[in-house]
């Protein structure tokens, strides 16, 4: 197994456009071949990326891709059951949901905070999973605290805190957390619709995969155009740009080239988080993993 490109994508919740002169806190996209010069990307919006990597992708659909996004892909074990979903596999049953309630403007006006309470509504426990919300938002079905304790039973289901991989890496946030500092919960409301989108495109779906749902665990080669979860917070950055999260994706793509040189990668892709049958399946059918763990 082998990449031509590698892109790595730090996202964003904004709710209305990032400024014009490039900033943190936005969306940045670094890219580059297995061996050449980083190229870093600035978008305002999560329409203008949507649209650049569309294009993008279309250019490059006969080589071997690897793209990291920065926001969780799934969500605890049992979070399709307690939405009652039937459909399988249920991480896709959630995605194709999710889709249907998120509004998500080209001026990144969007109704996540909303979407969010009606998730917890439809569970039905007395309080959660998702939490966190301006205090202008705040309903019946949608706090601005996690006043509650985690797990919570809802549907005759235990849902828990934190994915799997969630609890390798003590900064890493818990996907139903909104709002506040670390809020992976919203880019994952809007990021989850996006990727969806690129992954069913009609001229990319032949060719396009999501790790580790569709290929995970030796048949990491199935896919030409591999998306996976990141998190690039695991590396060490050089603290030498004023804007982290430009600094950030380029070390993310710095790094799988290095790993790709050392022969490495290949590893990172085929089952990380081990044998156990149990384990496989909490991993590739409800939680996802993220790339470098």
């Amino acid at each position: 197994m082998y990449f031509d490109h590698f892109l790595a994508i730090d996202w964003s919740g904004r709710n209305k456009p990032s400024p014009a002169r490039p900033t943190k806190d936005a969306i940045w996209l670094a890219e580059a071949t297995a061996t050449g010069p980083l190229h870093t990307h600035y978008f305002r919006t999560r329409h203008a990326c949507y649209t650049y990597l569309g294009q993008r992708l279309l250019q490059l659909r006969d080589e071997r891709v690897l793209i990291g996004w920065d926001f969780a892909f799934g969500y605890p074990k049992g979070f399709a059951e307690a939405l009652r979903l039937r459909d399988k596999p249920a991480w896709r049953a959630v995605w194709d949901y999710l889709t249907t309630l998120i509004q998500d403007r080209p001026d990144n006006q969007n109704n996540r905070f909303w979407v969010g309470a009606q998730l917890n509504q439809r569970i039905g426990a007395p309080a959660g999973p998702f939490w966190g919300v301006p205090a202008g938002q705040v309903s019946r079905h949608l706090g601005p605290k996690r006043d509650f304790n985690y797990p919570i039973f809802a549907q005759k289901v235990l849902l828990s805190e934190r994915r799997l991989v969630d609890t390798l890496h003590p900064r890493m946030q818990p996907a139903w957390k909104l709002a506040y500092t670390g809020s992976v919960g919203s880019q994952s409301l809007l990021g989850i619709p996006v990727l969806r989108r690129l992954r069913d495109h009609p001229e990319l779906a032949e060719v396009s995969r999501i790790w580790p749902f569709e290929i995970g665990g030796g048949d990491a080669g199935a896919g030409k155009i591999v998306h996976a979860e990141i998190y690039p917070s695991l590396l060490p950055r050089p603290g030498r740009d004023p804007i982290p999260d430009r600094e950030q994706v380029d070390t993310y793509v710095a790094w799988l080239q290095a790993r790709q040189r050392a022969g490495e990668l290949e590893n990172l892709l085929e089952r990380p988080w081990g044998e156990k049958a149990g384990m496989h399946q909490r991993v590739t059918e409800h939680e996802g993993w993220v790339l470098g763990f």
